[in-house]
């Protein structure tokens, strides 16, 4: 309960004691000794309005104030018309002052000198993460100035796994049919796009092995001019392997070619095939709770489900409850048995007729296609032959229900459900075989990796989550902490995060170097990047617009009487308390109203 509302209830209550006392008193008393009627209602009314006066002169109601209007400059202001506001201020990062701006060094201090400020202006490329909190829900307006040519948004992810398939997606900003390039750290081309309408554009590279390495997104206009160069750091993790059980209901070219990807992969994996007749070749584990609690993702063939008796099927679905991933790979439509288990795991699917689909080949640029692949291996090295080279038209089932999997395969390929803490997956791709057949095991380990990704059984460890641009000099949040989490930067130097109480146990960073940095906590360590202050600068710009215009849209939800009104003054409230208490004390002292007793019955 707040303090104002133990006020108030202490008031009434001192009240009512006063105002029952009084008339109590006034009952009890003799006939011959009880006072007049209009004298006790008199001290009653005067009891009560002093109450209310203290109560007004302790917190008194607020008044409307005349709004005032702070300019605040900011990056990108100068040649920018300065708004009519009451007072204009500059913050370090706006550049040259214009005539009758002060120079503030945030907007804290703009506010602490300017009390009275309750709208603010923002003019230019946006608010600092040190200026958004002091915004604090006043009235806000935001004038951006235009954002250079270039890269305004970038989205790659924080971490991949060795050999996997990761995305790099972005807008650009003002730049006609714009063309970008991903390149990796030999500066090679490994893909190119066409921005669209929007300048929206997605790339897709390879991760090799396990490290940390820098990628680049290079923009270029319509005459092949280069515009902006941004590096984007890409963090192979060297995890555990993932356990994979594979299971084929009779031997086929799809089992051999999964247990070639698997292999390449660096899986941990068990197989069995079934040979009819109890029969069967592998080193599988038997089918119980224990045996599938010790792995992370099953993929088992439609024939090979069929197989299962009711307790392994029960089996696994507990297991899968657990964390376990299954992916049931059922390139022929699947029988009504299966089609129940996986309705009674929360998995509807239906099947449609099958469609053909021809993956994309990649580049027909003979070092582009290179730099994609990889340099192959001893036994399959790399096709120069393969450029230009369309692969295998392969067949599917259209699936329906369910969730997507995102990837290259189209979205009815593949769907999944959670279960428990675990995933179960249905794909239909028939015949994927053929692209390693046809030199393209890249193809093939892009669609199963993906898969497995997507369904595998989690790992323990989480790597933290970090909120805002991580850039010299500028704070930014990492969350998931240990307590003991240090920070070591490039130039040898370490540093502890600083605990936010109030961002459900994330801590703020302030890097004063550029360069890879390294966390380290109890649970691990994590290395990331942080730029230097005038690198990506269109990303900072993009970053700080929009920033301002979630305080922008924040600011309007609030109502304005509580941004244009400030505490009334309290003296003219006490002093009318102080007069009418003293009328109170006065009156409850004097003779008048009271029975005057007669003389003979004072000198008895």
């Amino acid at each position: 309960m707040s303090p104002d509302r133990w006020l108030v209830i202490v008031l009434v209550v001192g009240a009512a004691l006063a105002v029952l006392r009084l008339v109590v008193g006034h009952l009890r008393a003799m006939p011959d000794a009880r006072p007049a009627v209009w004298r006790t209602c008199v001290l009653a009314a005067l009891t009560l309005a002093s109450t209310v006066l203290l109560y007004r002169g302790l917190l008194p109601p607020p008044v409307a104030v005349e709004r005032g209007t702070l300019a605040v400059l900011t990056a990108g202001a100068g040649g920018l018309a300065l708004p009519a506001a009451e007072v204009v201020v500059a913050l370090p990062e706006s550049g040259n002052v214009p005539p009758g701006a002060e120079r503030m060094p945030d907007l804290a201090t703009a506010l602490r000198r300017h009390p009275d400020a309750r709208a603010l202006i923002v003019v230019g490329h946006g608010l600092e993460v040190r200026d958004r909190d002091a915004v604090d829900g006043r009235a806000l307006a935001f004038v951006p100035a235009e954002a250079p040519a270039g890269l305004a948004e970038l989205v790659a992810p924080d971490h991949t796994g060795a050999g996997a398939r990761f995305e790099v997606r972005g807008r650009l900003g003002r730049i006609d049919a714009a063309r970008v390039s991903l390149m990796d750290p030999a500066g090679r081309i490994v893909s190119t796009a066409q921005a669209d309408e929007t300048g929206r554009f997605r790339l897709d590279a390879t991760a090799r092995d396990a490290g940390v390495t820098l990628f680049e997104v290079v923009a270029q206009d319509a005459d092949a001019r280069e515009i902006e160069r941004v590096q984007v750091p890409v963090i192979v993790d060297a995890a555990a392997p993932v356990r994979v059980l594979l299971i084929a209901g009779s031997p086929n070219p799809d089992m051999r070619a999964l247990r070639r990807w698997a292999e390449d992969a660096g899986l941990s994996l068990r197989w069995r095939t079934a040979f009819g007749g109890g029969a069967g070749v592998g080193d599988a584990p038997a089918f119980d709770a224990a045996s599938l609690a010790r792995q992370d993702l099953v993929l088992l063939d439609a024939r090979a489900w069929d197989g299962l008796g009711a307790g392994a099927r029960a089996s696994l679905l507990t297991a899968v409850r657990g964390g376990l991933g299954v992916l049931v790979h059922a390139p022929q439509a699947p029988s009504a048995a299966l089609r129940g288990w996986l309705r009674s795991a929360g998995l509807t699917i239906e099947t449609g007729r099958a469609v053909d689909w021809q993956p994309e080949a990649g580049s027909d640029d003979v070092a582009r296609l290179r730099a994609w692949m990889g340099p192959g291996s001893d036994d399959a090295p790399f096709d120069p032959l393969l450029a230009g080279e369309a692969a295998p038209t392969l067949a599917y089932l259209p699936l329906s229900g369910g969730v997507p999997a995102h990837g290259d395969a189209p979205v009815d390929m593949m769907r999944g459900q959670a279960v428990g803490q675990g995933r179960i997956g249905v794909v239909t791709l028939a015949d994927s075989w053929q692209l390693p057949l046809a030199g393209r095991a890249d193809l093939h380990a892009g669609l199963w990796s993906g898969w497995a990704g997507t369904l595998a059984r989690a790992g323990d460890v989480r790597p933290p989550r970090f909120a805002g641009e991580l850039r010299m000099g500028m704070r930014s949040m990492v969350c998931g902490l240990d307590a003991d989490a240090r920070i070591h930067a490039p130039d040898g130097t370490t540093s502890a995060p600083v605990p936010d109480p109030a961002a459900n146990g994330c801590a703020g960073i302030w890097p004063g170097v550029a360069g890879w940095h390294r966390l380290e906590d109890a649970s691990g360590s994590w290395p990331f990047l942080v730029r230097a202050e005038d690198a990506a600068s269109g990303l900072h710009i993009a970053s700080l617009q929009t920033a301002t215009r979630v305080l922008v849209r924040a600011s309007d939800t609030r109502p304005d009487t509580m941004a244009a009104t400030r505490p009334g003054r309290a003296w003219p409230w006490l002093l009318a308390w102080l007069c009418v208490t003293a009328a109170l004390w006065a009156l409850g002292r004097a003779r008048v109203g009271r029975t005057q007793v007669p003389t003979a019955s004072r000198s008895a």
